[in-house]
């Protein structure tokens, strides 16, 4: 029975990515205005790819949009790359000083101050992370939804890259590649703020300012909060900007336990989901690997059926990033999916790790604090780490 749940997920799994890519297809309707953007970018240095993301947000395609950029403090290390970067174009670019935060997390007050300054010819909002490096097409793909009428809020996902070759760096890229090529349903879909664009409309009836005012998680509040008002939330299947991943085993686990932590204050019902769906392998892969050396018919059969599923959504996944994602970005995708087959036990193992180690207090440390939280994921205390 376990084996054939195992082989089941692996088959369901497989037809899930087989969908995604057929899905980038399909025609999608494409907006008549082109209204002005607001592009708001909470940053916290010191960050080593920030200057690929601002040469990477300058060449955007799309023609009308400005940022404004959020630090805690001038003492922020990315504060001066920033002001050089707004200097250059001062009508379409501003840094704006946050201060630091109290009651929610500094990512949260940075958003807020940046969008402190979004005015009434700015039609729609868009939240973006300072670690990534989007395409020149990337803000017409996500705000693509919203302008055609298709969603009120769209939201793409990262696709990690993983940097320096470490084995750690590049197990995060292949579970976090599984999650980027996941078939969407508007209705269930989640927010990822690195990469998410929401009507100003939209905007005003959530009330951002109240969402995000105890808020930890930008995307995961706002999430549960349309979904408490019926607001659809479309994923735009091209908008997978790469994400330069790197750390050793420690950061890498304790980057999962934290997504996760945040995923079970805010969506518990997912985040029990995801756990049914990760014990799964890891307990089929076991039971098969001990019904083989118990020399079982049946167990060599569920493994060589589970590889061969395995390598076939690894081709399904590296021609989706042939078709979405730069050159340079795709190549070494279709490197790491070549030759990480034989790493997937690994990769389910920690996925599995990652999701168990979420399950500990209500506490997170993040960019430099640790958070205390309640039961809905609000902030109930901020301590700088250096004030233990």
């Amino acid at each position: 029975m376990l084996l054939a749940a195992w082989l089941a997920q692996a088959a369901l799994a497989t037809a899930g990515v087989a969908l995604y890519a057929r899905n980038l297809a399909w025609p999608q309707p494409r907006p008549v205005a082109r209204p002005r953007l607001l592009v708001l970018a909470p940053v916290r240095g010191p960050l080593p790819g920030l200057g690929r993301f601002l040469d990477a947000l300058a060449a955007q395609d799309y023609p009308d949009w400005r940022v404004v950029f959020a630090v805690e403090s001038q003492a922020d290390p990315a504060y001066q790359a920033l002001r050089r970067f707004a200097a250059a174009d001062p009508a379409r670019r501003r840094v704006a000083i946050a201060g630091p935060a109290a009651g929610r997390a500094q990512k949260l007050h940075n958003l807020l101050a940046a969008l402190s300054e979004a005015g009434p010819e700015d039609a729609v909002l868009v939240t973006v992370d300072a670690d990534m490096v989007p395409p020149p097409a990337f803000l017409s793909e996500l705000v693509r939804p919203v302008l055609a009428g298709q969603a009120p809020i769209a939201s793409g996902y990262r696709w990690p890259v993983p940097e320096a070759g470490g084995f750690a760096a590049s197990l995060l890229a292949l579970a976090d590649i599984a999650i980027a090529t996941l078939p969407r349903h508007n209705r269930v879909n989640l927010c990822w703020g690195g990469a998410t664009a929401i009507s100003a409309e939209a905007a005003r009836r959530l009330d951002l300012v109240r969402v995000w005012a105890r808020a930890v998680s930008d995307d995961l509040s706002l999430s549960r909060a349309a979904q408490r008002a019926g607001m659809v939330i479309y994923a735009p299947l091209t908008v997978r900007p790469p994400s330069p991943v790197q750390g050793g085993l420690r950061v890498v686990l304790g980057f999962g336990a934290r997504q996760y932590r945040l995923l079970r204050l805010h969506a518990p019902g997912t985040w029990w989901l995801a756990g049914l769906l990760l014990t799964l392998p890891v307990a089929g892969a076991a039971a098969a690997l001990a019904g083989a050396l118990q020399g079982r018919l049946e167990a060599f059969l569920a493994l060589g059926l589970a590889l061969g599923l395995q390598r076939l959504r690894a081709g399904l996944r590296a021609g989706i990033a042939r078709r979405i994602l730069p050159p340079e970005a795709a190549a070494a995708t279709c490197r790491l999916l070549a030759r990480g087959w034989w790493r997937q036990p690994a990769v389910s193992l920690l996925h599995l790790l990652a999701w168990a180690g979420s399950a500990g207090p209500r506490r997170i440390t993040w960019a430099g604090r640790r958070y205390r939280l309640a039961p809905d994921g609000t902030v109930r205390s901020v301590m700088p780490l250096a004030a233990r």
